[in-house]
């Protein structure tokens, strides 16, 4: 499962995420659930081989089979088909429903959590805090963001952006530094991992793997401890992007959040799937832009909400 940050423009955040919420989770029973027609989906897995059985509990429904649409229960709270339901006659599958949100994006959300205090508030400003996650109160236990200095939720026209950037072009500075003194001197003849994996070793991925992983470069980032970089980093996020354009990209990328909700529509860097992973992302530099160019256009008293989505 993977944590994201959203920014939320303009008022109103709850209502703003509700049209994105995953029902199966959230168990939420509203206008954005619909019924979703699988009969020929389930029926394809059936030819394929699988039993009726598997086929239904792919989506839950081995135990919500009924013989016909008047058994089937009114929708509510507690009812037995609020996840939705199959008509099975004679062994075989006449109709299978999912009740579900096919626009969800979150399961769960947190106003802070762990990105409390994202926004840097411009001197004598004012914003709001959110509550912070476990995670964020067992890395610093003692503090946390200072309410008079840091926000979740702020008008536009309070936060200091330039800042904002300053620190993360500072942080990425250091990061670099650290990350060159592990590697330098050994990349001579050093190959990237998506061209080991693609060109070199096509086709094995195991020995790809082990190829990669034998490298001098790769071997000191690891035991140089490339987690304090973050778990997925690696010899090619500093190697060979040079420390001006590393830099450049953190400046651009430290207000940029995953994901934006404005107006009711969804817009997103790429695609959340469980463990951070993510697919069909944009590049991070055009992302950047993208995301810098809606908040200039924004009026400077447009509230700004940054929400930690878990998904």
């Amino acid at each position: 499962m993977s944590h994201f940050t959203v920014m939320v423009i303009g008022n109103d955040v709850e209502k703003q995420l509700a049209p994105f919420h995953e029902f199966e989770c959230t168990g939420i029973n509203d206008e954005y659930v619909q019924d979703v027609d699988i009969t020929d989906e389930l029926a394809q897995r059936i030819a394929d081989g699988e039993s009726l059985e598997d086929a239904l509990s792919y989506h839950g429904l081995e135990d919500r089979i009924v013989s016909d649409e008047s058994e089937v229960e009114k929708v509510g709270e507690e009812c037995r088909h609020k996840y939705g339901y199959a008509i099975v006659k004679d062994g075989k599958l006449i109709k299978a429903v999912n009740r579900t949100n096919p626009n969800n994006k979150w399961d769960w959300f947190q106003f802070g959590g762990r990105w409390s205090g994202f926004f840097q508030l411009k001197p004598g400003a004012t914003g709001e805090l959110g509550s912070r996650s476990l995670i964020a109160m067992h890395e610093d236990p003692d503090g946390g963001p200072d309410p008079l200095t840091r926000a979740d939720s702020a008008l536009k026209k309070d936060i200091d952006f330039a800042a904002m950037r300053d620190a993360a072009g500072a942080r990425a500075a250091d990061t670099y530094d650290k990350a060159r003194a592990l590697i330098d001197g050994k990349l001579d003849g050093y190959i990237s991992w998506d061209k080991m994996r693609d060109e070199v070793h096509a086709g094995d991925i195991g020995l790809a793997r082990k190829a990669y992983h034998a490298q001098p470069a790769v071997h000191a980032f690891s035991e140089g401890g490339n987690t304090s970089f973050g778990f997925f980093s690696s010899v090619d996020e500093f190697y060979p992007i040079s420390r001006e354009e590393y830099i450049k990209s953190a400046r651009a990328g430290a207000i940029a959040t995953l994901a934006v909700l404005k107006d009711g529509k969804w817009y997103e860097q790429g695609e959340m799937g469980w463990w951070g992973v993510v697919f069909d992302k944009k590049p991070a530099q055009d992302w950047s832009l993208e995301f810098s160019i809606l908040l200039d256009a924004l009026p400077d008293d447009t509230l700004l909400t940054v929400v930690d989505c878990h998904i």
